[in-house]
């Protein structure tokens, strides 16, 4: 028995949960220890890599956006607009005039917005003597800005400029360092120092650690906090630094009691250097404190791995039960819903799930009865129309008719016509068939009605079918019933003037097609009657006719679909079927029925 159960034990999850805790958390510890006992020139060796990687890194960035706004420059400076701004304006209207400023400002607004790093963009047209800029219409004198890019006219190409402590980069009008040739305009961009410092603020992961921005040749600097003795320690070891360094290297500098670990890399587009920064005390300190912390952790995370197991194969065990006995009631065929856990957690979901999925099979198991017992009624009323003793004696009197009156192009017409009706109704195979083939199957019978009656007495009307819908798969006999019983029962008693409209619409990714007569003889009450038989749908009604149709193409394309009636526009009875469009309702299933091709 002992034996017994430390056999069970073995084969529950609570083993091996521990095992796997173990496994995962194992080597995480094992390489922890083996870091915590690496040397602190190791530590520094992997600092400078990862300071030196991550100033490559970001400064690639920051070139990456400076040659974007220099290529820009270079693209705008000679924009047609620009140009006619500055050399043909007084041959321009008010209107040309305002509609060029306009294109230029939202120009330079583009480039702005091209550009996190772009605060504002400038037009100094020196033959104007204006600036037109993103951030404000055309002023009547030039910027106080021009003066930080002045020089730019004896530049060909683009120039970095400071000014006042603000960044800029610029360009001339190509041709303007020429001799004897007149500055015309510029173009410059000054550079989001703010957008800059959020960068630099989110440079490093480190405690107290950060980066700054200096050009030592200038005294310019951006830095993300305010750190003025670092600040000046490195603006002294770029000036002074070695020149074998090629713009970049890795240091460590002291300022007073403190000690950092320095990368920088200078910027060849705008000159000045990309300097991150690490204390020292971040990185080497204490070393022992945490070999001694993490030897405890390790302790501490033994015990709670197994506790957490315990309480993990506790937590799973208990409703796995109770789902294998739902399973079993299942496989009993006993679809009950199980009582739902107090807790909201995945077992939830699945309880609710496992719920839904037993509901749901109820009705899958009712629909699949229902539908078999909806066909076998719908094949018993099709044979039923096909003994129909009063249209039959009433086509071949017809026929009887045209043949004594040496009518033979009508009796050509009509047999040919009752042939098709009869070989559609006939035939057996897949119970759907295309659109077009219902389409034509109802159009056959119409010219057949239309032989019986004289056209002054009732004319049908065809709408178009919309485009891509004809080879929509539909249940048989669905669109013509509904063309009979405007016949029979909406426009029998009418002498002259009956219409029967056939619409096909779409709307709102539905098919719609409506028949529609202009009987007299449809009642409140008997269109209330006809819409409460619609919704009941109940299990042990008869479904016959209208009522038949309904419930087929319910159970064919979903609850969203089948029939509704309403009075319609013409005063009769107007019943709409509602099918799916083709783009939403997958046809992979090909027809059963040699005869669709034939038939259509």
């Amino acid at each position: 028995m002992n034996v017994f159960r430390k056999r069970q034990w073995r084969m529950t999850i609570f083993p091996k949960l521990i095992i796997a805790f173990l496994l995962v958390v194992a080597p995480i510890y094992g390489i922890g220890l083996g870091m915590n006992q690496m040397s602190e020139k190791s530590v520094r060796e992997e600092l400078s890599k990862s300071l030196n990687s991550r100033v490559d890194f970001y400064l690639n960035l920051l070139e990456v956006e400076n040659e974007q706004a220099r290529g820009l420059l270079q693209q705008y400076v000679v924009d047609k607009d620009i140009q006619h701004a500055a050399f043909i304006s007084n041959m321009m209207t008010i209107g040309e005039w305002t509609e060029t400023v306009q294109r230029i400002q939202d120009k330079l607004q583009l480039i702005k917005s091209s550009n996190r790093y772009i605060k504002s963009v400038s037009a100094h047209i020196l033959t104007l003597k204006r600036t037109i800029s993103s951030d404000e219409t055309i002023t009547d004198t030039i910027s106080p800005e021009y003066e930080a890019v002045a020089s730019v006219f004896k530049l060909r190409g683009v120039g970095n400029y400071y000014w006042n402590g603000r960044l800029f980069m610029a360009i001339a009008y190509p041709g303007s360092d020429l001799p004897k040739m007149k500055e015309t305009y510029a173009l410059s961009i000054e550079i989001n120092e703010e957008m800059m410092k959020q960068s630099l603020h989110n440079f490093s992961d480190y405690k107290n650690a950060g980066a700054k921005l200096i050009n030592p040749e200038n005294g310019w600097t951006l830095d993300d906090q305010t750190d003025g003795e670092l600040t000046e320690e490195l603006t002294d070891y770029l000036r002074n630094r070695p020149q074998s360094d090629a713009g970049e290297g890795y240091a460590q500098i002291s300022t007073g009691k403190k000690a950092y670990f320095v990368a920088y890399k200078r910027s060849p587009t705008l000159g000045y250097y990309l300097i991150a920064y690490v204390p020292s005390v971040e990185m080497v300190g204490e070393i022992e404190k945490f070999r001694m912390l993490l030897w405890g952790l390790s302790f501490v995370s033994l015990v709670f791995i197994v506790a957490y197991s315990y309480w993990l194969y506790r937590l799973i065990r208990k409703p796995l039960h109770r789902m294998i006995a739902g399973f079993r009631k299942v496989e009993a065929g006993k679809m009950e819903p199980m009582p739902l856990p107090k807790t909201q957690d995945e077992f939830y979901y699945l309880f609710q799930r496992f719920n839904m999925m037993s509901d749901n099979l109820k009705v899958l198991i009712q629909e699949v009865y229902e539908q078999k017992l909806r066909a076998q009624t719908s094949e018993l009323k099709q044979l039923q129309s096909q003994i129909n003793p009063h249209f039959l004696y009433n086509t071949y009197f017809i026929l009887y008719r045209l043949a004594k009156m040496n009518d033979n192009d009508n009796v050509l017409r009509f047999s040919q016509h009752l042939g098709e009706y009869f070989q559609y109704i006939t035939r057996n195979g897949s119970d759907d068939v295309p659109l077009d083939a219902e389409i034509k199957h109802s159009r056959a019978y119409v010219e057949i009605q239309n032989i019986r009656f004289a056209k002054s007495r009732i004319a049908v009307e065809f709408g178009e079918l919309p485009e891509g819908c004809g080879d929509l798969r539909v249940p048989r006999l669905i669109l013509q019933p509904f063309i009979e019983n405007a016949y029979q029962y909406g426009l029998e008693t009418k002498r002259r003037n009956g219409k029967i409209a056939v619409t096909m619409t779409e709307r709102e990714g539905q098919l719609l097609i409506a028949v529609e007569d202009n009987g007299e003889r449809l009642s409140d009450a008997d269109l209330q009657r006809i819409q409460a038989n619609l919704e009941k749908q109940g299990a042990a009604m008869e479904y016959t006719g209208m009522l038949n149709v309904h419930r087929r193409l319910q159970i064919r394309f979903g609850a969203a679909y089948g029939v509704s009636v309403a009075r319609g526009e013409m005063g009769g009875m107007q019943a709409t079927l509602k099918l799916p469009m083709p783009q939403s309702l997958d046809q992979t299933a090909p027809s059963s029925d040699p005869n669709d091709a034939k038939g259509a």
